[in-house]
């Protein structure tokens, strides 16, 4: 064995290795510098304090892709990405460093014990073609893309839709709470004069006075029950924003003209351009495509590999005559036996799964061609309601003035029962109004639209 040839060797053997470790980890430290993650948090500041009074149109602009629900959906866009640059690279320059330090005894040369035998080489290697696999693979990999991006367009809608009800449902408890405290006020006062009637001049019976007081107590328990509601409510709308903690003090009452102002439109018109733009159809059938592409590849599962490789070696004896220092290879592989039930198997799965994404995206039209249906009878409904609520609306405000009208004479008069009752019907009314604005915000959705109210900032 030559000794020198060997240290040598053995020296290049032991420091190559460690510098491609090196590499890698200075590799994988730059990357880790370079993720978008790690760059949002270390960039991450406190954001600024929700603004007062809290509109709805700065509530869906602060409903960014922060909340969790949303970041999940991304996630879900960036791993189908991830695989796509895998389907991608796998035409791409694969470069090996092969050591092979060994010792052997060859046939030709007798009583000569092992001898060195040692060698390193460089390999490349680029696959050229695999005659439609990769091809399939990558069109399902774009079609998952493309599916995961649709399904988080779903989420983000839904977002939007859920901090609305949220910011309503902070307004509408607000003026709940005020028509009970109305109500509760009312009740205490009569319960009180009778007590204090009773007490004075034995002018009303025990029972009464019970009476009086069970309804005064009832009327608390509302109040009480609805000013939890508007905590409820708050921190609610703080969480769907992505602020927990941070409730708001006042909300701006909303300005939904944009809303009235819409026709209703006609059943199959509307349905017909809801199946062709809704996100939730729009992913399933990039499902499908996937899925069909998913089907093909498993059949070409089979197919032969075109690759093209390079070798460059260094070899510690170079007598042998075989000994190529520079070779270059085309090289053609066909299988010829494999197992043919375990294709059979794969395929029939990709069939399967096929076949269920195809019967979701019709149940799926199924239930949006009813909900569309629903929704359009919600807004004439919406519409009844709106002409109803504006009158009843109307009727106590009159109410009101005629019982006003009778405390300022002196006469008998139940002004704290109007204004109980106008509170009530002013709730209404805006109740209403919040359900317009949420049925045509859906419809948006449904479509694949942003909301009005965002168009218009």
């Amino acid at each position: 064995m030559k000794g020198g040839q060997w240290s040598v060797l053995v020296h290049r053997w032991q420091a190559m290795p460690w510098r491609a470790a090196r590499s890698g980890l200075l590799l994988l430290c730059t990357l880790l510098m370079a993720s978008p993650v790690l760059q949002a948090d270390s960039s991450s500041t406190v954001p600024l304090p929700l603004p007062t009074p809290l509109t709805l149109v700065d509530a869906l602009s602060l409903a960014n892709d922060s909340h969790p629900d949303l970041r999940i959906a991304w996630a879900n866009v960036s791993r189908a990405g991830i695989r796509l640059r895998e389907v991608e690279s796998s035409y791409g320059v694969n470069t090996l460093l092969e050591l092979q330090p060994r010792v052997a005894s060859r046939a030709s040369v007798s009583g000569v014990d092992f001898e060195d035998d040692s060698r390193f080489g460089l390999v490349i290697r680029k696959r050229l073609s695999d005659f439609g696999r990769s091809a399939s693979r990558h069109v399902a990999a774009s079609a998952a893309v493309r599916s995961e991006e649709a399904a988080y367009q779903v989420r983000r809608n839904l977002h939007v839709l859920e901090v609305m009800e949220k910011f309503f449902a902070v307004i509408l408890a607000d003026l709940a709470y005020q028509a009970h405290d109305e109500s509760m006020t009312v009740s205490y006062f009569r319960y009180k004069r009778l007590a204090d009637r009773q007490a004075s001049f034995q002018q009303y019976t025990d029972m009464e006075v019970a009476e009086r007081e069970l309804a005064y107590r009832r009327a608390y328990v509302k109040r009480l029950r609805s000013d939890l509601a508007r905590r409820q409510a708050r921190n609610s709308l703080a969480l769907a924003l992505g602020r927990p903690g941070e409730l708001s003090a006042d909300l701006a009452m909303p300005d939904l003209t944009v809303y009235a102002r819409q026709e209703i439109p006609e059943y199959h018109e509307l349905v017909d351009r809801v199946i062709s733009a809704s996100p939730t159809l729009e992913a399933l059938r990039h499902q499908i495509e996937a899925a069909q592409a998913s089907v093909d590849a498993v059949r070409k599962a089979n197919f032969p590999v075109l690759s093209a490789e390079f070798e460059a070696w260094e070899y510690t004896d170079n007598t042998s005559a075989n000994r190529d220092r520079f070779r270059a290879n085309l090289k053609f592989v066909l299988p010829l036996f494999g197992s043919t039930g375990t294709k059979d198997v794969r395929l029939a799965e990709a069939h399967n799964v096929l076949f269920r994404l195809q019967s979701e995206l019709t149940s799926a039209e199924y239930v949006l061609r009813d909900r569309v249906l629903e929704l359009l009878h919600g807004l004439e409904v919406n519409r009844a309601q709106e002409v109803a609520a504006a009158a009843h609306e109307e009727y106590r405000g009159y109410y009101q003035d005629h019982s006003r009208a009778l405390y300022e004479l002196e006469l008998r008069s139940d002004l704290g029962n109007a204004q109980a009752k106008a509170a009530a019907a002013m709730l209404e009314s805006t109740r209403v109004r919040f359900q317009r604005a949420l049925l045509w915000t859906e419809l948006d959705g449904l479509l694949g639209r942003p909301s009005v109210l965002i168009q218009e900032k």
